[in-house]
Parts: C-alpha cells; structure tokens; sequence
C-alpha cells in the first residue's frame, strides 16, 4: 500500500483539516481587507485556530498568502475540461471551455478578488510572493493556451498557436475586468454574457483566419 493510498492517522486528519480552515480564513480576509490589512491575529479568530498553528503550516504571512493563491489556481484549472474530454465540434468544444471557466468564476469569485487586489498593493507585498503570483497567472495562461490550441487546430493547423496564445491573454483579460465589474455591480453583470461574447469572438476569429489561410492556399 503506498502513502498516498493510506489512511490518514486521527492527527494527520487533524492537521489537514487546520491547513483548510486557516487557508479559506486567509482568503477571504485578504479578499475583503487586502494582504496589509490582514494580520495573523485576525486569521486566528477567523479561522479559531491559534496563531502557533498558522506558523507552524505555513512559517510567515508571505508563503500563507503564495499558498493561497497556489491552491485557487489550481482549483480554477481542475474545474476547466481537459482535452480528452471536449466535444469534436469546434464551436462546442469552445463553448464548453468558456461555460467551464466562467462557471468557476460565478462559484469561487473570492480567489479572483483576491489576486486584484493583490495587484493593487504590489508595494505591500514581498517579491517572492509576488513572483508566486506571477508564475501561478501564467500556469493559468498557458493551460487556456493549450486548450485553445487543441480547439483551433482542425481549423487553423500551424497557425493556431499564435491565435491561442492571443486568445488565452485576452481571456485573462476579460476574467479581470468582468469580475471587477461584478465586484461593483453585481445586479447587472453576468459573467456567463461576457464568456459567451468571447466565444462568438473566438468563432469569428478562426473563420476568418481560416479564410485567410485558404485565400493564400489559393493563390
């Protein structure tokens, strides 16, 4: 039997249990208060652990903060459908994936709030955390990239990487700002609208690249 297939001991489901108490107590504390406005203290009362117990998983606020950013992404990337799983339609395989990432987002809007307002405080924060962030927005990129690779291909052949990799920016891009935009006026965004508008704008332009690509085939 190997260590990951082994039940956990009553004080390892202990510790694991902590380690998800503190990480969601610091998410929401640094989503509503920002990272210098959120102390140690008050993670311990959210989380209604002791401090001892915060330093003792994660050793500083700075790696706290990069674990939870760590783990939000990771969340966000398991709920996109993998390759293998995507229908053989283009269009509904696009589709599937921007249903997919915005359904995320409408489920765990926390995390994305999180990492705005990181943005705004990059004075407050350490380099390292900041190059965790960093690192976990392009992990994000390139799996968008890759799935929309996968997508484009049938349609776009060698050209679909440089669409891809335009695409999965501009998906980011559109993430940021319809989530800020809900942020301030949650009654009259829908996340769901502005995803499928990017699918049309993603459908329009492969066909067009497609077009291109056969009016230069022919010549």
């Amino acid at each position: 039997m190997t260590t990951d297939a082994r039940k956990l001991t009553r004080r390892e489901a202990l510790g694991v249990e902590s380690r998800r108490r503190i990480l969601d107590a610091t998410s929401a504390l640094m989503a509503e208060r920002g990272f210098a406005g959120t102390s140690i203290s008050a993670i311990s009362k959210r989380s209604g652990l002791p401090s001892g117990s915060i330093y003792w998983h994660f050793e500083s606020k700075e790696r706290l903060l990069g674990a939870v950013v760590e783990e939000g992404v990771e969340r966000w990337l398991e709920s996109l459908p993998g390759p293998e799983s995507l229908p053989a339609d283009p269009t509904g395989a696009v589709e599937a994936v921007l249903d997919a990432a915005a359904g995320s987002l409408e489920e765990h809007p926390q995390f994305l709030r999180l990492l705005i307002v990181i943005a705004l405080e990059r004075r407050e924060i350490d380099p390292a955390s900041l190059a965790s962030i960093r690192r976990t927005r392009l992990l994000a990129r390139q799996r968008i990239e890759e799935l929309m690779r996968v997508l484009l291909g049938p349609v776009l052949g060698d050209r679909a990487g440089d669409l891809a990799a335009e695409f999965a920016a501009f998906t980011l891009y559109v993430a940021d700002g319809a989530f800020i935009a809900h942020h301030i006026d949650p009654d009259t965004t829908d996340l769901r609208a502005a995803f499928h508008l990017m699918r049309r704008s993603l459908t329009a332009l492969a066909r067009e690249s497609a077009a291109e690509k056969d009016s230069a085939n022919d010549r």
